[in-house]
């Protein structure tokens, strides 16, 4: 029987401790991205991994695509359209959730292990132009930041809100949940190495949103 003081004992404890932090990812819950849809909706196609659209991961997406990742989350390389993307396997095109112009949209995102790093926000409108990475643009957060940092390594349920541009106007708009991690050692710009510096984990979700203003009779 093995005892707990030996070191292929505290070898494997120190493994298993570190099983969230290599696996764990994360979501966005609200408004519901194309993956986690099903999770609301009955009608709307299962995808189990719906926390794990991190781009075909870090080696894949750093070394075989030189730090390029699907639109909304997969690996750059699958052919188009992607699982995750409009008129992909989970890119139904439904609407989740209709906002004002120039009002906020709150948004919570999941996170099954916290690797650092920040939070940034897209928008794309379908009416104008189709879903390509040239349509996305940068949103603002509701505090006129341009995007939510993560301090601490701790899973949790993340709760914001974004800013609604107010000359934006769609029947169709993707919203889209970018989360570059840091919990990887890297060389940084000044040649300084640290968490966080050089490539990194990337995450995505697309959301299927509308905003208008609403009609009241």
């Amino acid at each position: 029987m093995w005892s707990i003081r030996s070191p292929l004992c505290a070898i494997l404890l120190v493994s298993v401790s570190w099983i969230p932090y290599i696996y764990g990812h994360g979501m966005m819950l609200v408004p519901s991205g194309r993956a986690s849809r099903w999770r609301f909706n009955d009608s709307a196609p299962v995808n189990y991994n719906d926390m794990e659209a991190f781009c075909g991961g870090l080696t894949n997406t750093w070394k075989k695509h030189g730090g390029k990742c699907g639109i909304c989350g997969d690996d750059y390389g699958m052919p188009t359209p992607r699982p995750h993307e409009l008129g992909g396997e989970f890119g139904e095109g439904h609407v989740v959730a209709t906002y004002p112009p120039g009002g906020q949209i709150p948004i919570s995102v999941k996170l099954i292990a916290n690797h650092r790093g920040y939070f940034v926000f897209d928008v794309c409108n379908l009416d104008r132009e189709p879903e390509t990475e040239e349509c996305f643009k940068r949103l603002k957060l509701s505090d006129g930041n341009d995007q939510y940092d993560l301090r601490y390594f701790r899973p949790s349920t993340f709760n914001m809100t974004v800013q609604v541009p107010h000359n934006l106007n769609c029947e169709h708009c993707v919203l889209r949940w970018h989360y570059k991690s840091a919990n990887m050692w890297g060389t940084c710009e000044n040649g300084t190495s640290t968490l966080g510096c050089g490539p990194q984990e990337i995450y995505r979700s697309c959301a299927d949103i509308s905003v208008k203003r609403q009609t009241h009779w």
